[in-house]
C-alpha cells in the first residue's frame, strides 16, 4: 500500500529505483521484489511549470514549498518557462533536484 501511494503522489514511476524511496520499505524488501517491478516512464503524470500552483507543486514529493514558491515567484516576474531545462535559474533547483524533477515537468 506505501508503494501505490508514494507512486500516485509522484505521478508514476519512471525508474525502478524510486520504489527503494518509499517510506517504511526496508532495502532487503526492494532487492528482493526490484526484479519484479516494471515502469512505465510514458505514464508518468506531468505538471506544468507554468501553470501550477504553489499549492499543486508542492504535492509533489520532489518538490516540498522550498522549491515550490521560488519556482512560482520565478515565473511571475521573468514570465513562462520557454523550456523546462530554464527552471535551473531558480536559485534552489540544484543539478540534483532538477535531475530528480524533470521527468515529472512540462512546459504545456
Amino acid at each position: 500500500a506505501r508503494i501505490i501511494n508514494f507512486r500516485d503522489k509522484l505521478g508514476g514511476f519512471y525508474t525502478v529505483f524510486q520504489v527503494a524511496e518509499t517510506f517504511g520499505l526496508p532495502d532487503s524488501t526492494f532487492q528482493k521484489i526490484k526484479q519484479y517491478l516494471k515502469v512505465q516512464p510514458a505514464a508518468v503524470k506531468k505538471i506544468n511549470i507554468n501553470t501550477a500552483t504553489v499549492d499543486e507543486l508542492k504535492a509533489h514529493p520532489y518538490l516540498k514549498w522550498a522549491i515550490a514558491n521560488p519556482i512560482v515567484a520565478y515565473r511571475k516576474e521573468h514570465g513562462p518557462f520557454l523550456k523546462i531545462d530554464d527552471i535551473k535559474k531558480v536559485m534552489v533547483v540544484t543539478e540534483e533536484v532538477y535531475n530528480k524533477i524533470v521527468p515529472y515537468l512540462s512546459i504545456y
